[in-house]
């Protein structure tokens, strides 16, 4: 790796551990503006350096400042919180032991080093985690969604609950608006849904109602992604009774795109529920 590519590197780890994306508080006004701070003094903040007169003629470059403001850029438009954006591979902790835990780590990281492959790929571009409430979906989500944008992947994280609350929020302000976070959703580079079908579950049908809007957006949603290759980082406490609440189109669609990338941990005949949350690890292994 080169000094530059190693600069960079060490420089964007360390914006992940500092609360990343955050920008300094603006002060007030003054009658006299100051003058402003050049945060990088090797091409005052222009992203461009001059190498130098060769043959007669300037040669310029590309700054590694101006790599890592696109990734602060990419970091502050992703719509992860300052603790997501903490989590990573290395604090991924599996409390338990339990070696279907290492699988999901492994499948994570492995997608998220070999991106620019897995994103060629017609099935197995996006990837899936499904399993019990706990096991840190969430957090390997965000971990492979922080290495994306360190590759300078466009990553968009979307609540499958709060997003939608404020999506449909927004009708009373136009329809303008909603269009602009369907096109945002639909676009993106990478799209992160997090927590699919979360809800009080229906003891009728023995899941999470779904809500007609809910339904039909999620359908426009995974169909353009789907057929434009876009991929898709997801989590969800279900598998296949999201064809119960998302309709069958829809969950297909999802689950072919994820192919071998979608794991899943669920507790199997014998096991205790909670035994794999790292929520309740004090109450069963006192750690």
């Amino acid at each position: 790796m080169s000094d530059v590519a190693e600069e960079i590197k060490i420089r964007i780890e360390q914006l992940l551990r500092d609360r990343q994306g955050s920008e300094p508080q603006q002060m007030k006004s003054e009658p006299y503006e100051k003058e402003k701070k050049v945060e990088c003094q090797s091409c005052q903040d222009k992203g461009i350096r001059f190498d130098g007169i060769r043959n007669g003629a300037e040669y310029w470059s590309d700054c590694e400042c101006k790599a890592i403001r696109r990734i602060k850029r990419l970091m502050k438009s992703s719509q992860l919180s300052d603790e997501f954006l903490s989590k990573s591979f290395e604090n991924y902790r599996n409390w338990a032991g339990d070696e279907r835990l290492d699988e999901l780590w492994k499948t994570a990281r492995k997608y998220a080093f070999d991106f620019e492959n897995m994103r060629k790929l017609e099935e197995g571009n996006s990837i899936g985690f499904a399993g019990e409430v706990g096991i840190g979906k969430t957090h390997l989500g965000c971990a492979v969604a922080n290495e994306l944008m360190k590759q300078g992947v466009q990553v968009v994280y979307f609540n499958f609950v709060n997003g939608f609350k404020e999506m449909f929020s927004q009708y009373d302000n136009g329809g303008l608006q909603v269009q602009k976070i369907r096109e945002t959703l639909q676009k993106c580079e990478v799209l992160f849904i997090d927590d699919i079908g979360k809800g009080r579950v229906n003891p009728q049908i023995g899941v999470p109602d779904i809500t007609r809007g809910v339904h039909d957006e999620m359908y426009g949603l995974i169909e353009h992604r789907y057929f434009n290759r876009l991929p898709i980082i997801w989590t969800s406490e279900y598998e296949l009774e999201l064809i119960t609440m998302l309709g069958e189109a829809t969950a297909s669609r999802l689950m072919e795109m994820s192919g071998k990338n979608l794991v899943k941990v669920f507790y199997e005949e014998g096991e205790t529920v909670g035994e794999l949350n790292y929520r309740l690890r004090h109450h069963f292994v006192g750690v």
